[in-house]
């Protein structure tokens, strides 16, 4: 009885580590810029971690320049459990928070 082998890796490049995280950011809507400079922080992050921590944000209303803003100046952002990121989203909007601003601003009286 025969028993096929696997056949041999196709020669030529092979996918860089981080490619599919890059164009998962990109399909966020992140810049191929925006998406380098959010996979250089925390580079040995889990990729659904740092997927995650910019989803919320986009999903707050922030920008993506805005949300890579953010986790330049707070990291730590990236390192917090998903759970635990989404429940303090949801606090933002319960509050009220709508695109990055306050909703109920006071009127001019």
């Amino acid at each position: 009885v025969l028993v096929p082998r696997s056949l041999p890796a196709a020669p030529g490049p092979r996918p860089r580590r981080g490619c599919g995280e890059a164009a998962a950011l990109r399909a966020m809507g992140f810049s191929d810029e925006q998406a380098r400079r959010l996979l250089g922080l925390q580079a040995r992050l889990d990729p659904q971690r740092r997927e995650a921590a910019a989803a919320q944000l986009l999903l707050l209303g922030l920008s993506a320049e805005a949300a890579l803003a953010l986790l330049e100046r707070s990291p730590a952002l990236l390192r917090m459990p998903t759970e635990r990121l989404r429940e303090r989203a949801d606090e933002l909007r319960r509050l009220g928070l709508d695109g990055g601003r306050a909703a109920g601003r006071c009127g001019a009286g």
